[in-house]
């Protein structure tokens, strides 16, 4: 009985992390698209920065690595 319960308790923590861990992916996937989009439309560097809470130099280095795919 207890290492059914252990392993269900494993289970539950297992699942409980990757739904986390997803979650946090897909939000920083959505943000990385938004200020690639707001590159794209041609805001300027710092505006971006400010509304996706970001440093001038993340913005630059997503702006970067899309160039680069």
């Amino acid at each position: 009985m207890g290492m059914a319960q252990g392993v269900a308790q494993g289970m539950a923590q297992g699942m409980a992390q990757g739904m986390e861990q997803g979650v946090a992916q897909g939000v920083a996937q959505g943000r990385a698209s938004m200020v690639l989009d707001m590159i794209k439309d041609g805001l300027e560097i710092g505006t971006i920065a400010r509304i996706a809470r970001m440093s001038v130099e993340q913005v630059n280095e997503l702006g970067r690595k899309a160039v680069l795919e």
